[in-house]
């Protein structure tokens, strides 16, 4: 198991409190929603209980225990009955479902297609940075609401570059470090030896920018074996 003590005992409580909204079981994962701050969108791998989270904790948290337990305590959904129930449905039926759906949580983007990738998105932002300044804090905005927690370990390695090589930042401002730190937490966070070696390959090359690579390089890696 991945989860110390306290972080069980807390994610009981919150399932004793019933503070799950919903725990779902298909194929091999968990899903469901819980309370907390805000309503956490969760997701539990049952062959190791490796949980993900949409809460700053982002991974084995309360509220992934929390998911944990109400699958443990039988009190969960069965998602493959759910689709097999659908699939016996009329096609108009199943798509009145569709369409509440899509208005109730507004998800035409899914509909219409593929969006532009999120590191895009990041470069366009990016760019209306020299425009005015206020738009590194739309940035920075950016990394934490949406690019950190959707992204892949290429992604984020990716937007590491665009960001150290972006000519318009001043490497010393302390907004520019934390946006930096952002991406390296993350990085070092997930533990993916090839993406930590690729950054501290893109680190020697722009020593200027990722100096502070190094720093968790030392914090997240001692004691572990050789990348």
């Amino acid at each position: 198991m991945h989860y110390d003590n306290k972080i069980v005992e807390r994610g009981k409580e919150y399932y004793k409190n019933g503070l799950v909204k919903f725990c779902v079981k298909f194929g091999d994962f968990l899903y469901g929603k819980v309370v907390g701050g805000d309503i956490y969108d969760v997701k539990v791998d049952l062959s190791n209980y490796f949980g993900s989270c949409s809460c700053p904790y982002k991974y084995n948290c309360k509220h992934a225990y929390a998911l944990i337990e109400a699958y443990k305590n039988n009190n969960y959904i069965d998602g493959d009955e759910l689709f097999e129930s659908l699939r016996k449905k009329p096609k108009e039926e199943i798509l009145e479902i569709l369409k509440d759906i899509i208005l109730k949580h507004n998800l035409w983007g899914d509909l219409i297609g593929e969006e532009d990738s999120l590191v895009e998105k990041g470069k366009a932002i990016l760019k209306l940075i020299p425009v005015e300044r206020k738009n590194l804090y739309t940035f920075k905005s950016f990394l934490r609401n949406q690019f950190i927690k959707n992204a892949s370990d290429d992604e984020l390695l990716e937007m590491l570059k665009e960001v150290a090589s972006f000519e318009h930042f001043d490497y010393d401002d302390r907004d520019v470090v934390e946006i930096i730190e952002l991406i390296v937490v993350e990085i070092f966070e997930r533990g993916n030896k090839k993406t930590i070696k690729n950054t501290l390959e893109l680190s020697k090359k722009y020593k200027n920018a990722l100096w502070i690579v190094r720093d968790y390089f030392y914090d997240y890696c001692i004691g572990i074996e050789e990348i």
